[in-house]
């Protein structure tokens, strides 16, 4: 499988080195419409950035920060900030912000929550270097995926309900100069937590072998996390999906075939 799995250091002293900080709009960058009930409190724009995209589990190894997944690419770096207004959970500025970008071609990378994200402070401080975004590690989320569109871009968001309960959500869009061509794929337990706060998960197009036979794969360990998931699968590629994940071991009772529509990729429906 094509993903990233070496254990690298993450090098953000140099994120601001690459790119002279600009007094532009970052807000009017971003490819989607902020929560409208939140409030701007931090924004950064750099024409050049050689950013890393964090896209799996963060820790500290000998006083350095160090990621289980991470891809890089260099160019335009946008970072928001903002505050929910009270009243208002994280979780539905979060939704609202993530349910605009599952509806573009994409590729879902990474996703955490809570403890599992690990330290808050390590987020904050070195990775997203916003020390207002530090808050209890029960009380966080975080999300990286890759739109597939032009141009390519890649883009995380994460959350925060600080001890004072003020609640906030942060947004980087990293625009590279370069469309990044090598393979990544999600966790299976990425996906798993996709499906099951969004009700439905949309894959690429498996036009070749070697990508349905790492789907299946994935699929079929997301499909293990939880034995009482059942999914409709649609999309011309999803007969041949199901299939291979049939002779994988799964269920044909938790397998269903849905509309032969989109006509291209797979389109999966959470079944409750």
């Amino acid at each position: 499988m094509g993903s990233i799995t070496r254990s690298a250091p993450l090098l953000f002293a140099g994120l601001l080195s690459a790119g002279v900080l600009q007094a532009e709009d970052a807000v009017s960058t971003l490819v989607v419409e902020p929560f409208t009930h939140s409030q701007l409190v931090d924004q950064t724009l750099q024409s050049q950035a050689d950013q890393p995209v964090v896209i799996g589990s963060i820790r500290r190894i000998n006083n350095q920060l160090r990621a289980e997944r991470e891809v890089r690419a260099s160019g335009e770096l946008a970072s928001v900030s903002w505050e929910v207004l009270d009243g208002y959970a994280p979780e539905a500025a979060f939704s609202h912000v993530l349910g605009q970008l599952l509806a573009q071609p994409h590729t879902l990378l990474y996703a955490c929550d809570g403890r599992e994200c690990g330290s808050s402070s390590l987020w904050a401080n070195q990775v997203l270097h916003n020390a207002r975004l530090y808050g209890p590690d029960e009380d966080q989320r975080y999300l990286a995926l890759r739109l597939d569109n032009e141009p390519q871009r890649f883009i995380t968001l994460y959350s925060i309900t600080r001890g004072n309960r003020r609640s906030y959500l942060n947004m980087t869009q990293l625009t590279p100069d370069q469309a990044v061509q090598q393979a990544l794929y999600p966790t299976p337990s990425t996906l798993l937590k996709v499906l099951r706060s969004e009700n439905s998960l949309a894959l690429p197009a498996l036009d070749s072998e070697a990508l349905q036979d790492d789907w299946t794969r994935l699929l079929v360990r997301m499909m293990r996390l939880d034995s009482l998931l059942r999914v409709q699968f649609d999309g011309a590629d999803a007969p041949q999906l199901v299939n291979a994940m049939k002779a994988a071991g799964v269920s044909a009772s938790r397998l269903q075939l849905g509309e032969p529509v989109p006509a291209q990729g797979v389109v999966l429906q959470r079944i409750r």
